[in-house]
Formats: structure tokens, C-alpha cells, sequence
């Protein structure tokens, strides 16, 4: 099962948990849950602080859409032109606590899982970010995304105000799994040929 905190998604087929109650819901599932957060990460930070057991026994891996790994990772500096607004910005201390948690963490960094889809009825690329987060979240398994997601495991720290401080991939003892690339003209075809498939079904 997977759930989404954060902003809605219409691209995201996953429950939505409304703001404030990530612990009934989690409470309430039969089995842990492959959650995807791409917002409401004070909820989830201070949830980890006060019912630790609840994270541990109720998610099976965390998936934590935001914050930036320019400087730490290859960024393809066009992105940077076309989409400014996920380079950048405040730091997010919940964020930062969350992404050291050890708490079966993937990362995907904002400023890298850029994933633009084109939309026919509106004629413009839509930019989805949730969207290979709920893939991987669906087949968390590596194997049958290994030419969509490039994901490896690594050790990330972070200072008190939330910023990413260090970096390191393949880490010998690694925090979390970070996604440092997405293939997303391969991600597009792939989906596509699925939904082409539902659809002859």
C-alpha cells in the first residue's frame, strides 16, 4: 500500500493523508505502508520524535521528495534555467532530520528528479515530481527501474538549520538511498506503452 503527505497530486493515484492526521492513518493501516512525502515533513519529523514505534513498524520506506543536492550531484545546468524555483530557497530543518533518520529513506532530490510529461489536452510540458517517486514506491525492488532511475545508496549530513553538508554515494555505511537520476524520455515511453496496454486490455 502506498500513501501521500503533502500537496495534492493529480498525478498521484496514491490516499492522500490530510494534514494532522499521518498518525491515525498510519495507526489504522493493516501493514506498513510505502509513504511519499513531498510535503508536511514538521508532521512527519516530529511523529519520528514522539512515536518512533509507530515509523518503525508502519513504514516500509520513506520516500522524501524535496530539498537540493546541487553541489553534491551532477545538475544539468538547463534545469537550473527553466525551473529556478527548485534551486535554491530556505532550508528545511524537518527535512534535514528526516533525510538522516536511517529510516529506510529514498530521496529524491527536488532539484533532480525533474520529470516533465507532455500534456496533450493542455498542449505544455506538466513538471511531476511525485510521479517517479510513486513508480519506485509501486516497485521498490531495483531491478525493473535500473534504465529509469539511477538510485544508489549514500551517506547524507546535514547542519541544524536542514542544509544537505556532505554527500557521499556508495557509501560504506549509507543513511538513505538518493535518486541521482532520472532518465525521463525513458520514464515517458515506458508509461505510455503501459497505458497503451490497460487500455487494449
Amino acid at each position: 500500500m502506498i500513501l501521500h503527505l503533502g500537496p495534492p497530486d493529480p498525478y498521484n493515484a496514491a490516499p492522500q493523508i490530510a494534514p494532522g492526521t499521518l498518525a491515525e492513518a498510519l495507526r489504522i493501516v493493516p501493514e506498513p505502508v510505502n509513504l511519499i512525502a513531498t510535503g508536511g515533513f514538521d508532521e512527519l519529523a516530529t511523529l519520528l520524535d514522539t512515536d518512533h514505534a509507530l515509523i518503525r513498524t508502519k513504514i516500509a520506506r520513506l520516500f522524501l521528495v524535496g530539498g537540493c543536492a546541487e553541489g553534491f550531484l551532477p545538475i544539468d545546468p538547463r534545469l537550473k534555467e527553466r525551473y529556478p524555483e527548485r534551486f535554491g530557497g530556505d532550508p528545511d530543518p524537518a527535512l534535514g532530520r528526516l533525510l538522516t533518520s536511517g529510516e529506510g529513506v529514498i530521496w529524491l532530490p527536488g532539484d533532480v528528479s525533474l520529470w516533465r510529461h507532455w500534456d496533450e489536452e493542455k498542449q505544455e510540458a506538466t513538471l511531476l515530481s511525485t510521479l517517479p517517486a510513486f513508480c519506485l514506491a509501486r516497485h521498490p525492488e531495483p531491478m525493473p527501474w535500473l534504465r529509469l532511475f539511477r538510485t544508489v545508496p549514500a551517506r547524507v549530513t546535514v547542519d541544524e538549520r536542514g542544509n544537505v553538508t556532505e554527500l557521499t554515494s556508495n557509501a560504506p555505511s549509507p543513511n538513505l538511498y538518493v535518486v541521482v537520476a532520472v532518465d525521463g524520455a525513458a520514464l515517458s515511453r515506458f508509461l505510455v506503452a503501459q497505458l497503451v496496454s490497460d487500455s487494449s486490455a
